[in-house]
């Protein structure tokens, strides 16, 4: 869901690709439908684990309980140990548009490793998403340079869903109240949510709609349901970039090597060959992960450098795909369905142009521009009568840990400011200069023992977050010679 138009087109690609949605699984294989309630269990090895594999089918309109049914995927890695507990982790994948199945197994099935001791993981695929009733589209043309070319793309993908889908019923709702049904027909009762992003708020939902099935809530990268988290985009990325330049001035390697970091970056700003729309959208992204951050200082520079000859871009284009920065040519071509009615629907996504903040941020044009652009194709998707009764988030005694990077240009803490007031047994950590993605290697370091600390006792008393600011950050890069440890991250696929 993520798009934006090129800067030159030797490098644009590249720039907004390093912005692309949380990945989306794979398109579900056109199953016959089967009447509500069919459940498909099976043994199966799922990223070399033992597992249990299935689909469940339900009914695509859950107003009426008519009409289609549709297949909901889920894949169960049994937990291994001798006592095994009842209440499983159940994970919501970021996007909206990722596939809990094909994207989320191999990472949290990592980042939890301690909790599958004694804890089943389940992970269902949301509905338009992997194996549910995948839905995917070519992706629009990304301003409204032409209405009439956007528009005709945005009918010939929804012609295209026509007897397979629905859009109005592919919303957080209906999406939860599969979870819950797929959760019963496997005999769980109380569980533990885990949501990462997007995934932060489908848990929520989750939450408000069945809170007494909620053990516990842990939630990473999120926002309040009731934030407008979208328009608030361009003050959380500018804090993020601000952080970058301090950080960079304070690191003896970074301010050797770059000692000019925010000049540079204004005379970027400045320069009449840039593209301002895709060097914004594509800083943004980079901003994204503590990873690909570690390289911007570096790209700022190069990128100068160039002025704008093509050689330069197409010279500097290679080297990013070299070192994994970007994927290069070739990389997105479809994108999820599933974020247009779940960004047109629920309020928490919905962002108009006058409710755009901070003007004097470097994000608040291409902001304004994504608002008026989502403004417009929200007229051509079918208004959705199953998001109608969404709502904030719901107050409750169980235990919640929020856990939100100081340098995340979407999901700073400041969107779970006064937890305790809705969630009185619940804990606020930040993470100093983290972003929105956090790679394996520095949730190692502390994210997954609080985690699992937090769930076996499912209290924050006690939980000792110190060990966050104590998270080695990745050292600045300085030469495109060496690749990153971690692919570009997943995130909110809505800006």
């Amino acid at each position: 869901m993520k798009r934006h138009v090129a800067l030159v087109s030797a490098i644009s690609f590249a720039l907004v690709l390093a912005v692309t949605s949380c990945g989306s699984g794979q398109q579900s294989s056109s199953a016959r439908q089967q009447p509500s309630g069919t459940l498909h269990v099976r043994s199966c090895t799922v990223d070399n684990l033992p597992a249990r594999c299935g689909t469940l089918f339900v009914p695509e309109d859950r107003l009426t309980g008519k009409g289609r049914t549709i297949p909901i995927r889920f894949v169960v890695l049994g937990a291994f140990g001798r006592h095994r507990l009842p209440d499983p982790i159940v994970d919501f994948a970021g996007g909206p548009g990722g596939s809990a199945v094909s994207d989320d197994i191999p990472l949290v099935s990592a980042e939890l490793t301690g909790l599958i001791v004694s804890r089943d993981l389940v992970f269902i695929d949301q509905r338009g998403t992997g194996g549910s009733n995948g839905l995917r589209c070519p992706s629009p043309p990304p301003t409204l340079a032409s209405r009439v070319k956007v528009r005709r793309s945005i009918e010939a993908c929804l012609a295209g869903l026509r007897g397979k889908a629905d859009l109005q019923f592919y919303t957080s709702k209906m999406a939860a109240e599969d979870v819950a049904q797929v959760l019963t027909a496997l005999h769980y009762r109380k569980v533990n949510l885990f949501g990462a992003s997007y995934g932060a708020t489908e848990a929520q939902v989750f939450q408000r709609l069945f809170p007494a099935r909620v053990r516990t809530m842990t939630l990473l990268s999120g926002s309040f349901l009731d934030i407008p988290m979208v328009e608030r985009f361009p003050q959380a990325s500018q804090q993020a970039l601000d952080q970058l330049f301090a950080r960079c001035a304070s690191d003896r390697v970074c301010s050797v090597n770059f000692p000019h970091l925010a000049a540079d970056w204004a005379k970027l700003l400045a320069a009449k060959w840039v593209n301002r729309a895709t060097i914004d959208d594509g800083v943004h992204g980079i901003l994204m992960s503590a990873d690909t951050t570690a390289y911007l200082p570096l790209a700022i520079r190069s990128l100068l450098a160039t002025q704008g000859h093509r050689a330069a871009l197409d010279a500097l284009e290679r080297q990013m795909v070299n070192v994994g920065l970007t994927p290069g040519p070739g990389g997105q071509v479809a994108q999820p369905v599933i974020g247009y009615p779940i960004g047109c629907a629920e309020p928490w996504a919905r962002a108009t142009a006058p409710g755009i903040t901070d003007p004097a941020s470097y994000y608040y044009q291409d902001s304004v521009l994504s608002a008026q652009w989502w403004q417009y194709v929200c007229t051509l998707i079918p208004a959705s009568r199953a998001a109608s009764d969404y709502g904030p988030p719901r107050a409750s005694h169980i235990p919640v840990l929020m856990i939100n990077g100081t340098a995340d240009p979407q999901d700073p803490p400041v969107n779970m400011a006064g937890a305790r007031q809705i969630w009185p047994n619940s804990r606020e950590a930040a993470e100093p200069g983290q972003s929105h993605s956090v790679d394996i290697n520095a949730w190692t370091q502390c994210g997954a023992a609080l985690v699992r600390t937090f769930v076996e006792t499912a209290s924050v008393k006690g939980l000792d977050t110190g060990c966050l600011a104590q998270v080695r950050l990745p050292s600045f890069a300085v030469s495109w010679g060496t690749g990153l440890s971690e692919p570009v991250p997943k995130g909110l696929a809505r800006d």
